[in-house]
């Protein structure tokens, strides 16, 4: 019996990926065992987005290494040790962002070392009629890659320029996947801005008439790049979470423009005003980096202004990590270690605050919460909104859809079923 373990880190797209590496195993006989179980493969799909991300890579290739008689690593810490020309120990193989489609044979074929940088190669997922776990939800990748040149992140190096998948074969793959009973789609990508946003609203129309879909969610989106042609149309799909989140990273001119982000404050509030407008029930969601190079305490004060006036309900929010191969991290004026994070703690704390007054605000009303997991009658999910809900007293089953009344909020929304 041929044995293999998984383990995704980092981003939505790794999980996907992991997924189509999951069901190319399965279909070769393999038998997935649990990470940390004795195996023959472990399959790693690292990340290396933040200094943090890499210290997780090389932790659990450690942790593999222990269980595993082969650790295959591949993902962007994988492609930064490719280009730095140095493995980590234990690992068997080292493939970067473009060779995933050929880890099965690697494994097959018993191939050591390196892999070659290649250009982008197709994945897809729901081929083997099986999906583990999460039946009712899946992410499907529509691009790789970015075309961006921000001055702090590593990542167009690591994945190389943007790929847009054919919308033909995604159309496929999603309907693949609601025959197999996914309900829920989230369509991601390294930068889904770089799919086109006036392209991107077409294929949302798409997806939407696929039968058994009902709930389209998306990546993040990059908020220079939102129209209010994109805007009019998710508006009048019925299907499209009423949820967007936007990868703000600064609201101050100077932080943005020292960032080379391809928008200015203007027109990010210009941005946020549209999406109210149109969707007043809309939720938003952010990326916030704090304390990057030279960002003052004044700069740092217009970003935290712009996430509480625009209601920014969670905000993924980090301290800025220099990354080599980046222009940031040679530029002058880097914060110290404290500095950096006293910010990310207090956008981390009004985050929480937004969420709270945001869910006062939903007392009483009544949301349709998709069920993830249901132990002892103690149900809990997300709403459209992707807002997190724990449902008392509920037989429904993960995957079911259930209409409830908001009566609470401790960190979560507390529903009752109607």
């Amino acid at each position: 019996m041929k044995t293999v373990t998984f383990c995704a880190l980092g981003c939505r797209v790794n999980q996907y990926e992991i997924q189509a590496l999951r069901e190319q195993f399965a279909k070769a006989g393999y038998t997935e065992l649990k990470f940390g179980e004795k195996s023959d493969f472990c399959i790693i799909n690292t990340c290396a987005v933040t200094k943090e991300s890499e210290k997780k890579s090389r932790a659990y290739i450690s942790r593999a290494s222990r269980c595993a008689d082969a650790v295959v690593i591949t993902g962007c810490y994988a492609e930064l040790c490719r280009m730095v020309g140095k493995m980590p120990e234990n690992v068997f193989y080292c493939g970067g962002c473009g060779v995933r489609g050929k880890i099965l044979s690697v494994c097959e074929g018993i191939y050591s070392g390196y892999s070659e940088n290649t250009c982008y190669e197709p994945l897809e997922i729901a081929t083997t009629g099986k999906l583990p776990n999460e039946r009712y939800r899946a992410f499907v990748k529509i691009e790789d890659g970015c075309n961006g040149r921000c001055a702090y992140c590593i990542i167009p190096k690591l994945r190389g320029k943007a790929y847009n998948r054919p919308e033909k074969d995604i159309v496929e793959e999603v309907g693949r996947l609601a025959h197999e009973g996914v309900s829920e789609v989230i369509l991601t990508g390294i930068e889904v801005s770089d799919y086109g946003m006036k392209r991107l609203a077409g294929l949302i129309v798409k997806v939407a008439a696929i039968d058994g879909v009902k709930r389209i969610r998306l990546g993040s989106v990059n908020p220079g790049s939102v129209t209010p042609y994109f805007i009019e149309t998710v508006k009048d799909c019925e299907k499209f979470c009423r949820h967007i989140h936007l990868s703000v990273q600064s609201a101050s001119d100077a932080v943005l423009k020292a960032m080379r982000r391809p928008y200015g404050a203007a027109r990010l509030n210009e941005t946020v005003d549209m999406l109210y407008a149109s969707i007043p029930d809309i939720l938003i969601t952010a990326d916030i980096i704090s304390g990057f190079p030279g960002e003052t305490d004044e700069q740092f004060e217009e970003t935290y202004d712009f996430v509480k006036r625009s209601r920014i309900m969670h905000v993924h929010a980090f301290p800025y990590s220099p990354r080599p191969f980046t222009e940031a991290a040679e530029m002058p004026y880097q914060i110290p270690e404290n500095i950096k994070k006293q910010r990310n703690a207090r956008m981390i704390e009004l985050s929480d605050l937004n969420k709270a007054q945001i869910a006062h605000g939903l007392l009483g009303s009544v949301q349709t919460v998709l069920v993830e997991k249901n132990v002892r009658n103690a149900a809990s999910g997300h709403t459209g909104g992707f807002m997190e809900s724990h449902i008392t007293d509920s037989r429904a089953k993960p995957g079911e859809y259930v209409e409830c009344r908001i009566t609470g909020f401790d960190g979560a929304l507390i529903c009752e079923e109607i």
